[in-house]
């Protein structure tokens, strides 16, 4: 029996499903710990066309493409019909002449690519969630490459791990009561509250955040330039106030924001709107999440203003 059917094997109290997406996170750090370790991964292995998907962003990286690939295989190889969604693949049919409930499958494979590349090691995660034919969340879990942590959700709520070889220790619940627990209460006020957006990338990103949304960054207390899926996990954990996601690609968006809503997080559009998973790839998506309602509408007023 090799790691992964060790995986699946231990990590089934959780459901079979989950256990899946679980077993193909934890692979995907694998991959990146074995790159990491080789000094290799870094390589760009194909180059996004001018008018293709995500062009601000042509570079895919060994590192993307193997992971992506690993979940990849997994997927044929349960001989079940997937939409698989990924930040390299875009969307591809996977056994569609199989039988069974067809499922959707968002992934957003390695996240870090040129932090990879440069050799810094943070903000590093692999993600992936499942969804029904109609599009609704299953399970979602991220993992955190360098920390070796794995965060889940399904419908049972949300849950921190750590991955320790083929089994998965430290479980907790997510939820407000774990959040008060770590001394990390719910903010209310603006200008005591931590904000996350993404802003490694000034052009796309930093620039439009600061010219479109200065008078909403200017009143936080603290900011971290982090995003992607990983910025649900902080929201959940009570570690950032607010995750302020703005034009992020559908991948960064649903491959963890499952655990977000499962943890007990005010998750609107930034007109205060529930976000819906949609078959859409290329969709860029306005998200707001907060860890409790009055922060949250606060947060929706200044964007209004």
């Amino acid at each position: 029996m090799d790691i992964f059917e060790k995986r699946l094997k231990n990590f089934a109290k959780e459901g079979e499903l989950t256990a899946f997406n679980l077993a193909m996170v934890a692979e995907a750090l694998d991959t990146v710990e074995e790159l990491k370790r080789k000094n290799i991964g870094g390589e760009i292995v194909e180059k996004r066309m001018a008018e293709e998907y995500k062009t601000w962003d042509p570079d895919i990286f060994k590192v993307d493409k193997d992971t992506e690939n690993g979940f990849r295989r997994r997927l044929e190889a349960k001989n079940k019909p997937y939409v698989l969604l990924s930040e390299e693949v875009e969307r591809l049919e996977i056994n569609k002449d199989k039988p069974g409930e067809l499922q959707y499958v968002v992934a957003d494979p390695f996240d870090g690519s040129i932090l990879f590349k440069k050799g810094i090691p943070d903000f590093w995660y692999s993600s992936l969630a499942f969804y029904d034919k109609n599009i609704k969340p299953l399970t979602s879990a991220v993992g955190d490459c360098i920390m070796k942590t794995l965060t889940f959700a399904n419908e049972k709520g949300a849950f921190g791990s750590v991955l320790e070889g083929d089994n998965i220790v430290h479980k907790f619940k997510l939820d407000a009561a774990y959040r008060e627990k770590m001394g990390r209460k719910n903010v209310t006020e603006l200008k005591d509250a931590s904000l996350e957006s993404y802003a490694l990338k000034p052009g796309k990103f930093l620039l439009p955040l600061i010219d479109n949304y200065r008078e909403v960054v200017k009143n936080f207390k603290f900011f971290i330039p982090n995003g992607g899926p990983y910025g649900f996990v902080d929201v959940a954990e009570g570690k950032i106030d607010v995750y302020f996601a703005t034009k992020q690609p559908f991948v960064d968006v649903f491959s963890g924001i499952y655990i977000a809503e499962q943890a007990g997080a005010v998750v609107t559009d930034f007109n205060g709107n529930k976000v819906n998973c949609v078959d859409n790839v290329h969709g860029m998506f306005d998200v707001l999440v907060s860890t409790n309602e009055e922060l949250h509408k606060k947060v929706l007023e200044k964007i209004k203003k």
